[in-house]
């Protein structure tokens, strides 16, 4: 037994050392048993690109703004009082002046009448007073008191007139006029509504514009109005006023532009797109598609050397549908990648499966 043991140890002894000095024989060296990791290159990306173009680009600026009449007021009467006539129908056309309501006044024109048949004699009155004053058969104090008493009824007549010129309600100019909301007979106090009172031959339209156009907007540049009540139709118009503040939290800017609407299709209230052009320029450009937002940041694909992209960071100026300005980071004529973007990394190589156009 305990030989056997001996030879045991010996041959664990020789076993050892045939490991050590020839590890291939025992199947475990680096030659055969160990694997040899091989990388093979990574395949190439299968990508759509397109490139940067030096190209003219129109700065335009849409803004969001809300139309309104050129001039608007709501129809209300100047004393509580029943209406006696009313001389309008809904949605009539009338011009400045024209007659709308008329109020009670009954006792004003009874009042007239008595002042006017006064005036009548005291006309009267004076002319017999001023020929016997002329004649040197009356004093003169007498003349100055008929002469008085004229003015006085004059101006009670123009009183009462008045009077009754303020229970007629018209037109304060020309426009359109909105629903009818009272009816004759209806008592009427100084807050009630009786209509409303448009002109729609010119539209205003209030919006917004960024700090940094604030000195390229100026009184008299066209715009171009859209709204979705007419898709197919453009409004022309021009910039009549750039307000002289700005607001404090947006930086902003508001500008107002009028539109000539002589079909009278646009209304109050309608929500408008306004276009401005400020020029075109010549500028790097390239499609928006291509753009990879990192946290605040914009980063492209840029395809060099052996169609190896490397990730490259961009700064981006005016955009417009489809299209950026590239303000520094590429060149004219680099290659970018516009399709494919997931399947890219920097330093891979891409296959450039077609160069789409990438002019604006």
């Amino acid at each position: 037994m305990r030989t056997l043991t001996v030879y045991a140890v010996a041959l664990l002894a020789v076993v050892a050392a045939l490991w050590v000095v020839f590890p291939e024989w025992l199947g475990l060296g680096k030659s055969q048993g160990e694997a040899v990791v091989t990388t093979s290159p990574p395949a190439a990306a299968p990508v759509v690109v397109a490139k940067v173009v030096n190209a003219p680009f129109l700065d335009v600026l849409d803004a969001l703004g809300t139309a309104v009449a050129n001039e608007s007021v709501v129809i209300t009467p100047n004393r509580p009082d029943h209406i006696v006539s009313i001389a309008f129908r809904g949605g009539q056309k009338v011009a400045k002046g024209d007659l709308l309501v008329e109020m009670n006044a009954a006792e004003e024109k009874a009042q007239l009448a008595e002042a006017t048949a006064m005036l009548e004699d005291r006309k009267l009155g004076f002319d017999r007073a001023k020929d016997l004053f002329d004649k040197g058969l009356t004093s003169e104090r007498e003349h100055d008191t008929a002469k008085s008493l004229l003015a006085a009824s004059k101006a009670h007549v123009s009183a009462l007139q008045a009077a009754i010129a303020d229970r007629q309600i018209r037109a304060p100019f020309a426009g359109v006029l909105g629903l009818r909301r009272v009816s004759v007979g209806a008592w009427v106090q100084p807050s009630t509504v009786i209509t409303s009172l448009d002109d729609l031959s010119v539209v205003k339209v209030d919006f917004t514009i960024p700090e940094t156009w604030l000195g390229t907007v100026e009184s008299g540049m066209r715009v171009v109005g859209r709204c979705v009540a007419w898709p197919d139709r453009t409004f022309p118009g021009k910039v009549a006023l750039v307000d002289t503040r700005l607001d404090p939290r947006t930086r902003a800017a508001t500008v107002r532009a009028v539109m000539p609407n002589p079909d009278a299709m646009l209304r109050p209230g309608m929500l408008m797109t306004v276009r401005i052009e400020r020029g075109q320029h010549q500028v790097l450009q390239i499609p928006e598609e291509a753009l990879i937002p990192i946290a605040d940041a914009e980063f492209v694909y840029r395809v060099g050397k052996d169609s190896i992209v490397e990730r490259v960071r961009v700064k981006v100026g005016r955009r417009r549908v489809g299209t950026v300005v590239v303000e520094s980071g590429l060149a004219a004529g680099d290659t970018v990648v516009t399709e494919g973007l997931v399947r890219v990394r920097h330093g891979s190589p891409v296959r450039i499966v077609k160069v789409s156009n990438s002019n604006p």
